[in-house]
C-alpha cells in the first residue's frame, strides 16, 4: 500500500481506506507507547505509593516535553500534508527540514532549562519531601530524553504526513519493546529502583529517534531531507512551524498545567489520592491515544483535501472518522467501567487508593464516547489551516473548562470534584466543539454549491 505516493492514493482510493491506512499503524503505534507507560506504572507501583505518586508527579514535566515535541510535529505535518494537496512538493520538504532542525534545538532549551529549574518545577508539580527525592530520580531521565522523545515525535509525524505510517509506526514500536523489556530488567534484576523505569524510557526513546531519523533520510521518502542545509535556517518556516502547531502547543501545554493542578489538589487528600490520580490519568490516556492515534490518521486526508479544494472528500472523511470513533469509544468505555476494578486492582493494592481510582475512572469512561467528538474537530480546524479555532478548543478540554472546574468542584463537593472534573470537562469540550464543526461545513457546502451554481451559468 505504501508503495503508492500520497498523491495518488488521495486521487485514486476511496477516504475511509486511505484514513485506515493511515491509522491503523499510527493507533499501534501510540498502543505501544501507552503500553510501556502502563509497563512503567504497573512495575512502578512494585515499589510502594510513594515511588508511584513520585511519576505522577512527573507527569506535567513529561506533557510539556511531549507539547514542545506535537507543535512542531504536528504544525510542520499540517503544513507538509496541505503543500503536497497543492503539489507543491519543494516547498513541503524545505517545511520538514526545518521542522526537524527546530525540534532538535528545543530538545536541547527544554533540557538546560529543566535541568536548571528541576527541584522548583517538582515542588510546583505538588512533590511533599516524602515524594521530591524519587520524583527527582525519575524527573532527571526524562529531562536527559527530551531531545529525542521531540525528534521521535516531529519525524513520525511527518512520515505520516508523506503516507509513510508503517515507517513511523516501526521507529515507536522498537522503542516501546525495548523499554518494555527493560523495565523490569533495571527495576528488579539490577535493583535501580524508580530511576530505573526512566533509564529504560530514556533508552527506548533514542532508539526510536534513531530509526526514525533512519527511515526519513534513507528510505523510499517523497521528502528525504538531503537538501542543502541553508534549508534548515529559514526563519519564516520556523514561524509557520509554530504558528500551525499552536493548537497542539495549547492541548499538551494546558495537560502540562492541569496535571500541576491535579497533582496539588490530590495532595491535600494523602498519598493514595496522588498515587490514584497518577495510575487514572495513565490507564485513561492508553484509551485516550487510541483516538488521537487515529485523528492523526485522518488530518494528513483533511490537509491533502483541503489543499487540493476538494471539500467534498473533506466533509466524508470527517463524517466516516467522526462516527467510526464515537461507536469504539462506546464499546471501549462500557467496558472499562465494567471491569475498572479489576483493572484497578492490578495497580492500587490500598483500599482508599483503589477506591479513588475506580471512581475516577468510571466517571471517565461515561463520558468517553463524547472525546472523540473533541478530538477530531481539534484536529479538522489544525489539518485545514485555521489555527485560531483549532487552538480554541485545544485549550477546552484542559484549559478554558478544566482549570474553572479544578479550582472550584474541590471547594464545592471536596474529593469528589477532583475525581470528575477531568471527565466534566470532556463532556462540555464535545459540547462546545458541536457548532464549530457544524457551521463550518454548512459555510462549506453554501459555497460549494454557489460555485456549481456559477460554474453552470458560464457554460450556458
Amino acid at each position: 500500500m505504501e508503495n503508492k505516493s500520497l498523491e495518488q492514493r488521495m486521487e485514486t482510493e476511496p477516504v475511509h481506506r486511505v484514513i485506515l491506512s493511515l491509522a491503523v499503524p499510527t493507533v499501534l503505534s501510540m498502543l505501544v507507547i501507552s503500553a510501556y507507560s502502563i509497563v512503567d506504572t504497573f512495575f512502578v507501583t512494585r515499589l510502594g505509593s510513594r515511588a508511584t505518586g513520585a511519576v505522577g508527579i512527573t507527569f506535567a514535566l513529561v506533557a510539556w516535553i511531549q507539547a514542545v515535541g506535537y507543535t512542531v510535529g504536528m504544525g510542520a505535518g499540517s503544513l507538509v500534508s496541505r503543500l503536497l494537496g497543492k503539489k507543491e512538493k519543494e516547498q513541503a520538504e524545505q517545511i520538514a527540514n526545518s521542522a526537524i532542525m527546530s525540534g532538535l534545538l528545543l530538545g536541547l532549551i527544554s533540557l538546560g532549562a529543566g535541568l536548571i529549574f528541576l527541584t522548583p518545577l517538582l515542588k510546583l508539580s505538588g512533590a511533599t519531601t516524602e515524594l521530591l527525592p524519587y520524583a527527582r530520580e525519575y524527573a532527571l531521565f526524562v529531562l536527559l530524553s527530551a531531545p529525542f522523545t521531540i525528534e521521535t515525535l516531529v519525524l513520525g509525524t511527518l512520515l505520516r504526513a508523506q503516507g509513510r505510517a508503517k515507517a513511523s509506526m516501526a521507529g515507536m514500536v522498537t522503542g516501546g519493546i525495548l523499554d518494555i523489556i527493560l523495565t523490569p530488567v533495571f527495576l528488579f534484576v539490577l535493583n535501580l529502583g524508580v530511576k530505573g523505569a526512566a533509564l529504560a524510557a530514556f533508552i527506548g526513546q533514542t532508539v526510536a529517534a534513531m530509526v526514525l531519523g533512519g527511515c526519513f533520510w534513507h528510505g523510499r521518502m517523497k521528502l528525504n531531507g538531503k537538501k542543502q542545509s541553508k534549508n534548515f535556517f529559514k526563519i519564516k518556516d520556523y514561524g509557520s512551524i509554530i504558528k500551525n502547531g499552536l493548537p497542539s502547543l495549547c492541548r499538551q501545554g494546558f495537560a502540562s498545567v492541569a496535571a500541576v493542578l491535579l497533582n496539588r489538589q490530590a495532595v491535600g487528600y494523602g498519598d493514595a489520592a496522588v498515587a490514584a490520580m497518577s495510575v487514572d490519568g495513565r490507564l485513561f490516556m492508553v484509551f485516550f491515544s487510541l483516538f488521537i492515534g487515529y485523528g492523526q490518521g485522518f488530518q494528513p486526508v483533511a490537509g491533502y483535501q483541503f489543499g487540493a479544494e476538494n471539500k467534498k472528500k473533506l466533509k466524508q472523511a470527517f463524517i466516516f472518522t467522526l462516527w467510526s470513533s464515537i461507536i469504539a469509544a462506546a464499546g471501549i468505555g462500557l467496558a472499562g467501567f465494567l471491569f475498572a476494578p479489576i483493572i484497578m486492582s492490578f495497580f492500587l493494592k490500598e483500599d482508599m487508593a483503589a477506591q479513588i481510582g475506580i471512581f475516577t475512572f468510571r466517571s471517565q469512561c461515561l463520558i468517553f464516547p463524547l472525546i472523540p467528538i473533541g478530538i477530531l474537530s481539534n484536529m479538522l480546524f489544525q489539518g485545514i489551516g485555521q489555527q485560531g479555532k483549532a487552538a480554541f478548543l485545544s485549550a477546552c478540554r484542559q484549559g478554558i473548562v478544566f482549570l474553572p472546574l479544578i479550582f472550584l468542584l474541590p471547594e464545592w463537593i471536596g474529593l469528589a470534584g477532583v475525581e470528575i472534573a477531568q471527565a466534566l470537562s470532556d463532556g462540555l469540550t464535545a459540547i462546545i466543539s458541536i457548532p464549530f464543526v457544524f457551521c463550518y461545513f454548512q459555510k462549506s457546502e453554501k459555497k460549494r454549491t454557489k460555485k456549481k451554481t456559477s460554474d453552470g451559468k458560464r457554460r450556458l
